[in-house]
């Protein structure tokens, strides 16, 4: 069976989570203190036993002044013992029958790997958007840099990303990035270096390096990059900016697609 989760789910697919993902128990606690509601979960039952999961966020495909709703899948678990028996696709079908009522255009989601892109092209999703990724090596920061809240990081990346497509979230999705990226040693940053001023949301992963889900800088690429180096503590970054080069997001639409076509996404909660 395929509907809502309930409130009293919660043990249950949280062990889905740690078991699918890894991820620390602080972690996934306070995506279910802040942004879990049972009627933007699906889950797929044994008997009563939920066995797989799929949560949605709300996100808004954004250009020229205008917006189009997305739904932001993610983190689809099942539990290993019920593997193979296409609850993913149930849970996708779920969303793509109940979520037009709500206006929602489509879903979006990251691929975590290869092998998933190719299944969700089995499930109708086609690649939408594209990041461009690049290892560096940094240098003495020329400028300053200082941890910021959600509110004012969402301003200063709509005004950023004013001149073109994009994607945009809320504050309290922010929220949980910031928190996400603050329980590995990073959070979201406000740069400024010579009168221009820029945003970054990063971390640092388990070898001592750091990961910049975001860089998001006017002038010269490697300035930001080494500004969030220094805000991060570490000497050599993976830095994800607008730009092509890297598939990124998948979409599926419900309705009519929106005239934008390749709109930024790097804020995916990974």
């Amino acid at each position: 069976m395929t509907g809502p989760a309930r409130s009293g789910d919660v043990p249950r697919l949280k062990a889905l989570w740690q078991a699918a993902f890894g991820d620390d128990m602080a972690v996934i606690d306070r995506f279910f203190q802040s942004l879990f509601r049972p009627d933007s979960t699906v889950v797929c039952r044994d008997g009563d036993d939920a066995v797989a999961m799929a949560h949605w966020l709300p996100m808004t495909v954004c250009h020229d002044g205008k917006g189009w709703p997305v739904a932001y899948v993610y983190a689809v678990a099942t539990d290993e013992a019920h593997r193979g028996r296409g609850y993913c696709r149930d849970m996708l079908e779920y969303f793509a029958r109940t979520l037009p009522e709500q206006g929602v255009r489509g879903l979006v989601l990251v691929p975590g790997s290869g092998s998933l892109r190719q299944l969700y092209r089995r499930y109708g999703f086609s690649d939408y958007t594209a990041v461009a990724l690049q290892t560096l090596d940094v240098g003495a920061a020329a400028g300053t840099w200082e941890a910021i809240e959600p509110p004012e990081y969402l301003m200063l990346r709509e005004e950023l990303l004013d001149q073109q497509a994009y994607v945009s979230c809320s504050v309290p999705i922010l929220s949980f990035q910031r928190d996400l990226a603050a329980h590995y040693g990073g959070g979201l940053y406000r740069l400024e270096s010579n009168g221009v001023t820029g945003v970054g949301c990063g971390a640092v992963d388990g070898d001592g390096e750091g990961v910049i889900y975001e860089l998001l800088w006017p002038g010269d690429r490697q300035a930001g990059a080494d500004l969030m180096a220094a805000a991060l503590g570490v000497s050599r970054l993976l830095v994800r900016t607008p730009g092509e080069g890297t598939p990124f997001a998948m979409a599926r639409w419900l309705t009519e697609m929106p005239p934008v076509s390749a709109p930024y996404l790097g804020l995916a909660l990974d």
